[in-house]
């Protein structure tokens, strides 16, 4: 049995779906039964409960080997209980979803991610880390501006990054979490293309039809505008600090990971596109 938290997310239901697919038992955690849809409900077992409840977390965790966490809003002195449980309940592997901002020890998200790859690596669980950054579902940021102007309000200036379909992030995972033994314990996963916003415009252009212009903004814009959407002032700040590192080319990392691991290449940005265009329409 292996459990899968954020289960419903873009990297999460992908990794249900692929351990499904391997005939796996699955155990999805969630605070919302409702959003575990038909005919998936049929196919996995449900534990409800939340992370801020340790209790459930643990009846969650009894009779797991495995389990997939992400870094969501936990601190650090919760995710190292959640991970004392767990050892607790004899789970024998955690893979931990984190960032590939975790080796920028400038970056406030790659600090918040580092501390609890620390705490997992120290945990006494064999463990692993799928380090990511700039998934393909970003875009989903973009869609109201798309559909009402044609627009892509943009802070990263001319900064490329070699962004990662959900799905290729999910496979990583699956390999760590269902392996009979790990090679690695860190894995650091990107797609296999550099691309600017500019050049993603060109693509989303192409799928939908239509002109998709790109309007540079200031990063600090960008962040007052998050702010304004209800994004707490901490997580506004941080995401401001990666726009500016990937305007600056430190973001502009390639690994083979998901080909090494997979033994396929990583899904195209265009195939992302046409998947999702019916968002856009």
């Amino acid at each position: 049995m292996i459990l899968i938290t954020g289960a419903t997310g873009n990297v999460g239901s992908q990794i249900v779906d692929q351990l499904l697919s391997q005939g796996r038992k699955v155990r999805i955690f969630t605070r919302d039964a409702a959003k575990v849809v038909a005919p998936l409900r049929y196919r996995v077992e449900v534990a409800l409960g939340d992370f801020t409840q340790p209790d459930s977390f643990a009846s969650a965790a009894a009779g797991a080997e495995a389990i997939f966490m992400m870094n969501g809003a936990l601190d650090g002195g919760l995710f190292r209980n959640l991970l004392a449980i767990a050892k607790d309940r004899g789970v024998r592997r955690i893979v931990f979803l984190s960032s590939l901002f975790a080796a920028d020890s400038g970056s406030s998200i790659g600090r918040l991610h580092k501390d609890k790859e620390d705490a997992l690596l120290a945990s006494g669980v064999e463990a692993a880390v799928v380090r990511a950054g700039g998934f393909m579902s970003n875009t989903y940021q973009w869609v109201q501006s798309i559909k009402s102007e044609g627009v892509i309000y943009n802070p990263m200036g001319s900064g490329a990054i070699a962004s990662i379909h959900p799905a290729d992030i999910a496979a990583v995972a699956v390999h760590a979490l269902s392996g009979a033994s790990l090679s690695e314990t860190i894995f650091n996963v990107t797609g296999d293309t550099l691309l600017t916003t500019a050049d993603k415009a060109v693509i989303l252009s192409k799928v939908l039809g239509r002109t998709v212009r790109v309007i540079d903004v200031p990063a600090e814009v960008a962040v007052e505008g998050l702010k304004k959407n209800g994004i707490p002032p901490q997580i506004a700040n941080a995401l401001g600090e990666s726009y500016d590192a990937i305007r600056n080319g430190r973001a502009a990392t390639i690994t083979d990971t998901v080909e090494r691991v997979t033994g396929s290449k990583p899904r195209s940005y265009e195939s992302w596109v046409r998947e999702h265009a019916a968002r856009f329409a």
